[in-house]
C-alpha cells in the first residue's frame, strides 16, 4: 500500500460504495482531489497510524454520507423565524409575556428546589434505596451497642451518629460550627470515600480517641472557608471545644452529613463525646441521643428487616429503662424501620407542608399568568384576523396557521422558562437564608439535578399549551372571507367575548384563594406576634456558657456561676442579671412527669411538667411578676428543704384551682425528689408562642445535685444593648474565669426566629397574593379597554341616539361586573374546600374564617371594579360625531 501513490483516493472510494451513486458523484466532484491531497502528505508508519487513517475515512464518508440522506429542515426553521419576527413586531406584549411566565416559572422553580433538596433528593451515597431508619425516635448507648455487637447481622451494616454543635475557639468567645458524633462504621455503610486524606474507621471510634488519638474529619465547604482548601491540611490540629484533634481527611463536596438541612463542618468518633464532654456516664445510662441507621441485606425488604429485629427486641431494649416510662410499655414498643434513603431531617418535618402549600400558591400564580396572557393574545390574535385570513386565501393550512401561534408560544415560554430558571437558582438561595437562623443554620443541596431541570421543562410547556392553545385554535378557524370585511370598528363576536370571560371568572376564582390563604397566615403571623410572652423580651441579653473547661471542679460550679453573674452585674449599664438552665424561645425543654399526693392521678400525657432551674433574682430579670408566696432565696441551698414555685398553668391542672402554696410535689427534677410550692408566678411561653404556655415548675439552682457545665446568664440592661456593651460583658467574664466559653445574643432575635417558619409563609403567601391581584387587575383592564376599542362604534352610535355618558358607564361595568361575580363566587367554594389543607399552619382562627373571607372578597370586588371602571370611563367620553364621521 506505502508503494501506490494513489491508494488514499482507491481507499476512499471502497469508503463509499455503501452510499448512492449521487453522492458518490458529488463526493468525487471536487472533494475528493482537495481531501486525497492532503491524506497523501500523511503516510502512515505503523499499524496504530493506520488504523487511525481508516477511522478518519469512514468517518468523513458516513458523516457526508448521513447529511446527504437526513431530511431538510428548511420549513420548522422558517416557522420558528416567522413566529420570532413576529413576536419582535409586538415588543410590549412580548415583553410582558416573558417577564410574567419569568417570574412564575422562576418562583415554582426556586420552591421546587428547595422541597427537591429536602424532601426528595436522595443522599448522595452508594444505594441509598438499600438505607433504613431505626424508629421510633433517639437511641441510648447502650442500645447501639447492644445492636451492633450482638445483632448486626440481621442487617448489611449498621452506624449511629447524633447532631452536635462544636465550638472552635481556643478562649473567650465561642466560635460554632455544625458537626456530628458518628460511629466508625458511618462511611463504610454509606460508602463515602474521602476527597482528600482518610475517613472515620472502627479503630478511631475508641473513648479517648483511637490508636491515633483524637481525630477529626472536616466538611469539604468548612475546609474550603476555614482552611483556603489547602492540600496539606491531613495531619494539621484543630482545637475543637478545647482539645486538640488531629484532622485525618475532608469530605467530597456532594456529601454534608446524614442529616438533610444541616452540613456537618467537622465530624468526630463517637467515643470522642466522652472525651470532649466529659460525659462518659452518659455511655452507660438511658440518656437517648443517638441515630441509628442500617443497610438492609440484597433482597430483603423493610418489613422483613423489622420483623427480625423485633424478634431480638427484648434483648436490646433491656440494655435500658427510660425513669418515664413503664417497664411492659418500654419493652411492648415494636421497633419500626423507615426508609432513609432521602436522609434523615428534622427540617423536612417542619417545612415540607409548608413548602407544598406555597409552591401550590405559586403553581396557582402561574396558572392566573397564563390565563392573563391567553386574553392578552386572543385580543391580539383577534387585531390579526385578516393576515392570516388572507393567509388561507393564498393557500396555507389551517395546521400551519395554528403550528405558528403555538410556535409564538413556545417560544415566549422558552424564554420565560430560561430567565425563569436564572432567577430560581438566586431565589431558592435566598429562601434558604430567611429559613436559616443564628441559632439554627439551615443548609440545603439547590445543585440543579434531573428533577428540577425536568420540572422547568415541564412548566414552560404547560404554560405555552395554557396560553396558546386557546389562540391558536381559534384563529386556524378564521374564513378566507374576513381579509374583505372592514376590522377594527365590529362588535366583538360573542363566541370569543365568552371565552374571554371564562378566562377572567378563572383568574379571579384563583386569586380569590391565593388572597383568602394570604390572609390566613398574614393574621396567623400578627396573632404570633401578639400573644403575651408574659415578659418582656425589650433590653435582654442571653450569654449561654460552656464552663466544662474550667479548673473548676464540678462540685463547686454552682459557686462559679454566682461568682460569673456577680461579674456580669458589675459592668456598668448593667440592671440585672439571672443563672438558668432553660431560657424561653429557645425551642428547647426539659420536662418530667410530676404526682401531688392526695390529688387524682392524671394520665401520663397529663402528668408532664416543664421544668426550669434558676438563681434569685431570675423573675425580676425578666419582670415576672410571684402573686402567691415567695420568690426563691440566697438561703435555698442543697441541704435545705427543696423548694420549687410553679406557674398558674400549673397551679391550675394539679391542683384545680387550690391554693399550691405550702403543698408537696412528687417528680419534676428527678422521679423520686419532693418539692415544697413556696409560690406561683404569672405564666411565661416556655418554647415557643405556638406551644403557648405549658404547666411549668421552676427550682432553685443551688439546691441541684448535679450542676451542668451549660446555662445561660439573662442579662437586662439599662438601655438598648449595644455591641460596646457586650464586649464589656464578654470581657469580665473573661476576667473572672478565662477558661469559660461563651456566646452573647439579644433575646428578641431569638424572639423573631421562632417565628421563622410563619413569617415565611406569611411573606411568600403575602407577595403572591398581591401578584395574583395584580395579574388579574391587569387582565380585567386589558380585556375590558380591548372591548371598549372594539366596540368604539356601538357606543357612539348609543350616544348619538340619546344615551347619557353614566349609562355607558353603568353598561361596561355592569358586563365586567359579571365575571367579577362570578369568579368570586366560584373562589369562594374553591377556598372553603382548600382551607382544610392548611388548618395546622393556622392559630388563633379557624381555617373558614368569614372575616377574612369576606375580607378578600371586598378588596378582590373593589380592585376589579377599578379596573374596570378606568376603560368604562374612557368610553363615556367617546365623541359620538367623529364616530359617526368615521
Amino acid at each position: 500500500m506505502h508503494r501506490d501513490p494513489d491508494w488514499p483516493s482507491r481507499l476512499y472510494r471502497w469508503a463509499l460504495r455503501a452510499y448512492p451513486r449521487h453522492v458518490r458523484h458529488q463526493f468525487e466532484a471536487g472533494m475528493l482531489d482537495a481531501f486525497t491531497q492532503d491524506l497523501a502528505q500523511v503516510r502512515p508508519r505503523g499499524p496504530v497510524s493506520l488504523a487511525g487513517f481508516l477511522v478518519v475515512t469512514c468517518v468523513q464518508a458516513i458523516w457526508f454520507g448521513l447529511v446527504e440522506r437526513l431530511p431538510k429542515p428548511r420549513p420548522v426553521l422558517l416557522t420558528l423565524r416567522d413566529a420570532f419576527r413576529s413576536l419582535r413586531s409586538a415588543r410590549l406584549v412580548s415583553l410582558v409575556a416573558v417577564g410574567s411566565l419569568a417570574l412564575g416559572i422562576g418562583a415554582n422553580a426556586a420552591l421546587f428546589s428547595i422541597l427537591n433538596g429536602l424532601v426528595f433528593k436522595p443522599l448522595p451515597v452508594r444505594e441509598p434505596s438499600r438505607l433504613a431508619l431505626l424508629e421510633p425516635g433517639a437511641w441510648s448507648n447502650p442500645v447501639w451497642e447492644e445492636i451492633r455487637d450482638h445483632h448486626a447481622s440481621q442487617t448489611d451494616r449498621v452506624f449511629a451518629w447524633s447532631v452536635e454543635r462544636f465550638d472552635l475557639s481556643a478562649h473567650g468567645e465561642m466560635d460554632v460550627v455544625d458537626g456530628i458524633y458518628a460511629s466508625g462504621s458511618l462511611f463504610d455503610v454509606l460508602g463515602v470515600p474521602a476527597a482528600l486524606g482518610r475517613t472515620l474507621g472502627p479503630r478511631d471510634d475508641m473513648f479517648g480517641g483511637g490508636v491515633d488519638g483524637p481525630v477529626v474529619v472536616l466538611g469539604h465547604d468548612f475546609w474550603q472557608r476555614r482552611f483556603g482548601g489547602a492540600l496539606d491540611i491531613v495531619g494539621r490540629t484543630l482545637t475543637i471545644e478545647r482539645r486538640p484533634f488531629t484532622i485525618v481527611g475532608v469530605l467530597p463536596r456532594t456529601f454534608f452529613g446524614p442529616d438533610v438541612g444541616r452540613v456537618a463542618d467537622v465530624v468526630l468518633p463517637l467515643g470522642a463525646a466522652a472525651f470532649v464532654e466529659q460525659r462518659r456516664a452518659q455511655f452507660r445510662t438511658a440518656s437517648t441521643w443517638l441515630n441509628i441507621i442500617m443497610r438492609l441485606r440484597p433482597g430483603e425488604s423493610l418489613d422483613s428487616t423489622a420483623e427480625a429485629l423485633r424478634a431480638v427486641q427484648p434483648q436490646i431494649r433491656l440494655t435500658t429503662q427510660p425513669p418515664d416510662r413503664s417497664p411492659a410499655r418500654h419493652l411492648a414498643d415494636p421497633f419500626v424501620l423507615v426508609s432513609a434513603e432521602n436522609g434523615r431531617s428534622t427540617l423536612r418535618n417542619r417545612y415540607e407542608q409548608p413548602l407544598t402549600i406555597i409552591l401550590a400558591v405559586a403553581g396557582i400564580v402561574l396558572v392566573i399568568a397564563c390565563a392573563n396572557l391567553a386574553n392578552l393574545l386572543l385580543a391580539r390574535a383577534a387585531a390579526r384576523r385578516a393576515e392570516f385570513s388572507l393567509r388561507l386565501a393564498l393557500g396555507a393550512s389551517r395546521a400551519r396557521i395554528a403550528g405558528h401561534l403555538l410556535f409564538e408560544s413556545l417560544l415566549l415560554a422558552t424564554a420565560g422558562a430560561l430567565l425563569g430558571m436564572l432567577g430560581a437558582a438566586w431565589g431558592s438561595a435566598l429562601l434558604v437564608r430567611q429559613i436559616s437562623t443564628p441559632t439554627v443554620p439551615v443548609a440545603i443541596d439547590l445543585a440543579m439535578d434531573v428533577r428540577v431541570v425536568g420540572f422547568a421543562i415541564l412548566a414552560g410547556l404547560v404554560t405555552a399549551l395554557l396560553f396558546g392553545l386557546g389562540p391558536a385554535i381559534g384563529l386556524s378557524r378564521v374564513p378566507p372571507t374576513d381579509m374583505l370585511k372592514s376590522s377594527g370598528r365590529g362588535v366583538v363576536g360573542h363566541q370569543r367575548g365568552v371565552v374571554r370571560n371564562v378566562f377572567l371568572a378563572a383568574q379571579v376564582s384563583l386569586s380569590l384563594v391565593l388572597v383568602v390563604s394570604a390572609g390566613l397566615f398574614l393574621r396567623t403571623l400578627v396573632s404570633l406576634t401578639s400573644v403575651s410572652l408574659g415578659f418582656d423580651p425589650d433590653r435582654l441579653l442571653v450569654a449561654a456558657m460552656n464552663v466544662q473547661r474550667s479548673d473548676v471542679p464540678p462540685e463547686r460550679r454552682a459557686e462559679l456561676c454566682d461568682r460569673l453573674r456577680a461579674a456580669v452585674v458589675s459592668v456598668p449599664g448593667v440592671s440585672t442579671a439571672a443563672v438558668s438552665y432553660m431560657t424561653p424561645l429557645t425551642m428547647r425543654g426539659w420536662n418530667g412527669p410530676v404526682e401531688v399526693p392526695g390529688r387524682p392521678r392524671l394520665s401520663d400525657r397529663e402528668r408532664l411538667a416543664w421544668v426550669n432551674v434558676l438563681s434569685p433574682g431570675w423573675f425580676s430579670t425578666y419582670g415576672i411578676r410571684v402573686v402567691r408566696g415567695r420568690d426563691i432565696a440566697d438561703a435555698d441551698r442543697r441541704g435545705g428543704e427543696r423548694v420549687a414555685l410553679v406557674n398558674e398553668a400549673f397551679a391550675n391542672r394539679f391542683f384545680g384551682g387550690e391554693d399550691p402554696v405550702g403543698r408537696q410535689v412528687v417528680g419534676g427534677t428527678a422521679s423520686d425528689h419532693s418539692h415544697t410550692v413556696i409560690g406561683v408566678v404569672t405564666d411565661v411561653v416556655y418554647r415557643s408562642q405556638r406551644v403557648g404556655v405549658p404547666p411549668t415548675m421552676y427550682v432553685p439552682w443551688a439546691q441541684l445535685d448535679d450542676v451542668f457545665p451549660t446555662f445561660s446568664i439573662t442579662v437586662r440592661t439599662a438601655a438598648s444593648p449595644t455591641a460596646q456593651l457586650t464586649r464589656a460583658i464578654g470581657d469580665a467574664l473573661l476576667r473572672e474565669d478565662g477558661a469559660v466559653a461563651f456566646t452573647i445574643r439579644d433575646l428578641k432575635d431569638q424572639h423573631r426566629a421562632t417565628l421563622s417558619q410563619e413569617r415565611l409563609i406569611a411573606m411568600l403567601s403575602g407577595f403572591f397574593g398581591v401578584l395574583a391581584m395584580l395579574l388579574a387587575a391587569l387582565g380585567l383592564y386589558g380585556v375590558t379597554r380591548y372591548t371598549v376599542s372594539r366596540r368604539r362604534a356601538e357606543i357612539g352610535v348609543r350616544l348619538a341616539l340619546g344615551a347619557t355618558r353614566r349609562m355607558v358607564t353603568q353598561l361596561v361595568l355592569r358586563r365586567v361586573a359579571v365575571p367579577i361575580v362570578g369568579g368570586i363566587a366560584i373562589g369562594v367554594v374553591l377556598s372553603l374546600w382548600a382551607s382544610r389543607f392548611v388548618g395546622t399552619l393556622l392559630f388563633g382562627l379557624e381555617p373558614r374564617d368569614p372575616a377574612t373571607l369576606i375580607g378578600a372578597s371586598a378588596v378582590l370586588l373593589g380592585l376589579g371594579l377599578l379596573s374596570g371602571w378606568l376603560p368604562a370611563r374612557r368610553a363615556a367620553r367617546i365623541d359620538p360625531v367623529a364616530v359617526l364621521r368615521e
